[in-house]
């Protein structure tokens, strides 16, 4: 089942999905469940038209707003950026085709460059969101069918999950100039941490007690982990406490 929110711009996608009800979604215009490597996820997906997308990132509205909220909200975020564009051959401006093979500059106010442009998808790629691109709504309804496919597969039937769910520690050894320290190594196997995260958990925390006794708000403190994580986080250490006392 597809969540789709029920505000213009998003509502719109429903009757091209065929298994999706539309709800009131806090942050995304669609979402779902699927099947993680540790349990349930919960998936959110960004529709983002070219011209919304220049829009927001002019307001600031999608890097201040909208995507601290998804990520607050989901283990995985997927921005897909709708239509067609280049960017200028000569300027370098973005532009969109339009009638009789014709390409236009869709700025509105602000002008940009395409180069400007991947640089901030690559900047949203950065703090976790997939990028994915589409030509039209019904691409993109196609592309949300099939993430919702794909995640709910069973985890250990995707040829690379392994290389997927874990990096190895070594290469982030082999990018610093001395090895991860303990707190960090365990920090990287926790749920939705990773060796990217585990970075800025070291950075938080005074040592790996002060990081196994924390509590949910404090995790939250940490840039880039939200509720969700936050929560499982919090699970996943408080679960090991109690297999241990069992033992």
């Amino acid at each position: 089942m597809i969540w789709i929110d029920g505000r213009e711009g998003s509502v719109e996608m429903s009757h091209l999905i065929e298994e999706s009800v539309v709800v009131t979604l806090d942050y995304g215009d669609a979402a779902f469940l699927g099947k993680g490597p540790d349990g349930e996820v919960e998936v959110g997906v960004e529709r983002k038209k070219i011209g919304d997308l220049l829009n927001s990132i002019a307001t600031g509205r999608l890097g201040g707003h909208q995507l601290p909220g998804l990520l607050s909200s989901y283990h995985k975020v997927y921005l897909i950026v709708e239509g067609e564009w280049r960017a200028n051959p000569i300027t370098g401006i973005v532009e969109a085709p339009r009638r009789k093979g014709m390409w236009v500059d869709i700025s509105k106010g602000r002008k940009f460059r395409g180069d400007e442009v991947w640089a901030f998808l690559t900047t949203m790629e950065n703090t976790g969101v997939i990028v994915r691109t589409t030509r039209n709504m019904t691409e993109t309804c196609r592309m949300i069918e099939n993430l919702e496919r794909w995640w709910n597969k069973e985890w250990d039937k995707h040829r690379s999950h392994l290389a997927m769910h874990k990096r190895p520690m070594g290469m982030a050894a082999v990018l610093t100039t001395s090895p991860p320290s303990l707190l960090r190594r365990i920090a990287a196997e926790l749920p939705h941490i990773g060796v990217d995260r585990s970075r800025l958990v070291e950075r938080h925390f005074r040592s790996v007690v002060h990081m196994i006794n924390a509590e949910e708000e404090e995790w939250m403190e940490v840039e880039g982990v939200g509720k969700v994580t936050a929560r499982e986080v919090v699970e996943a250490v408080r679960k090991g406490e109690e297999e241990n006392e069992r033992l």
